[in-house]
């Protein structure tokens, strides 16, 4: 879709348009080998791109392999997908071959629900963070939901499966969130509101928040961060000028932020590095600032305090200095 085909439609509309995608690549994206040299390639777009910590919003149960019979190799039918373990093993795999080239490299999973599909699947990939955190506990590291917010569920009608989780003893209590939540300029839709509620660590989207400014204080105060997606925002119709995009008043009130990228193969382009050159021209921001939202990228990651100290002591400063000089 081209700027002049967005031109005069609805976010909904664009999403019509958007969503098909999902749809028409959804046999390939799940078959394992394909999917195994996608994650690698993006893992290598990444790393040329100087990113160094990558939180893979990843749905568990989807992936299935070939098998061999008399007649030759076929695709299986799509229910017998891989099982779990052997999945998360396939991913870690990945990870650890990656580190042996790039030790500083580090990447985790947030195991992601689709709430357009209902409770079933919610159950389900919470039921699929509580056996694979017992294996992989570094791997997994916490919980979200995604979908078009106008038109699925709020997240407030899974909310007791989720608390129900949180307050269970074993590898789920107390359960990071990670909700995409204010994806939207519909003020009557609370995601935000109950991701608060849920302890939810960040907060996908987020330019929502510029609606309700008491909330704003209140993340303000949480130290909760806002992963702003700039260019998903101005290609789905959400924002249509950089220059006003809601995030960057808020971040002159003190709101933490990262830069991130939602789908950037659909929009033909890998990384973030095209995100920062849009906010940086359209945000007018200065050396001062990239250099916070770089380290923001740190701080409010999921890996370890320990391996956030050792990223800030002894990677950050020569391939900050390397990129300034």
């Amino acid at each position: 879709m081209t700027r002049e085909e967005q031109f005069g439609l609805e976010s909904h509309d664009i999403w019509g348009f958007f969503q098909h995608k999902f749809s028409r690549i959804a046999g390939l994206a799940k078959y394992r080998p394909f999917f195994e040299r996608l994650l690698r390639a993006n893992i290598e777009a990444c790393i040329e791109q100087n990113i160094f910590i990558v939180e893979l919003r990843h749905t568990t149960g989807c992936l299935f392999d070939k098998q061999e019979n008399t007649t030759g190799p076929k695709l299986v039918d799509k229910k017998p997908t891989m099982p779990l373990l052997d999945e998360l093993a396939m991913i870690q795999g990945i990870i650890n071959d990656v580190k042996t080239r790039v030790p500083h490299f580090e990447m985790t999973l947030i195991l992601t629900s689709y709430k357009m599909v209902g409770q079933a699947h919610v159950t389900k990939i919470l039921n699929h963070i509580k056996v694979g955190k017992e294996r992989y506990p570094d791997l997994i590291v916490g919980y979200d939901m995604v979908n078009e917010e106008e038109y699925t569920p709020l997240i407030s009608e899974f909310m007791p499966s989720i608390l129900g989780a949180q307050e269970t003893a074993g590898t789920t209590h107390n359960l990071p969130c990670f909700f995409h939540a204010g994806e939207t300029h519909d003020r009557t839709i609370t995601n935000m509101h109950d991701a608060v509620l849920l302890n939810s660590k960040r907060l996908g989207h987020g330019f929502q928040l510029a609606l309700f400014p008491n909330l704003l204080q209140e993340i303000i105060s949480r130290d909760i961060c806002v992963e702003a997606c700039p260019l998903s925002n101005m290609v789905l119709g959400y924002t249509l000028d950089m220059r006003n995009h809601p995030v960057r008043y808020m971040m002159h009130q003190g709101l933490q932020t990262s830069i991130n990228s939602d789908d950037p193969g659909f929009f033909h382009y890998s990384g973030v590095t095209l995100d920062f050159i849009y906010v940086t021209l359209g945000w007018e921001l200065d050396i001062w600032d990239l250099k916070k939202l770089s380290l923001n990228g740190i701080t409010y990651s999921t890996v370890s305090d320990e391996k956030k100290q050792h990223l800030k002591e002894n990677v950050f400063p020569a391939m900050w200095n390397s990129f300034v000089e």
